[in-house]
């Protein structure tokens, strides 16, 4: 299944020999957007990243169908 992944602020940068912020995924099916990050190295603590899948937040156990379009961010705080 293709799935279309947008990487948003310093995940563009974590991905080696990528310099664009969208990537299509051939991914096996019943794929999870833990198996994606697994898949694409992204050597990022995934409680500090934030998933929105298709315009809804979801969480690293979500299944992942054809089409889907998830975006990757990390989170964001202040003080």
């Amino acid at each position: 299944m293709k799935v279309e992944v947008h990487l948003h602020a310093t995940l563009r940068l974590a991905i080696k020999g990528r310099k664009g912020q969208v990537i299509i995924l051939d991914l096996p099916e019943n794929s999870s957007i833990g198996d994606l990050l697994e898949l694409m190295k992204i050597d990022q603590n995934p409680n500090h990243m934030l998933f929105v899948l298709n315009g809804r937040t979801t969480g690293l156990d979500q299944v992942l169908e054809d089409g889907d379009v998830l975006n990757l961010m990390t989170a964001v705080s202040g003080g």
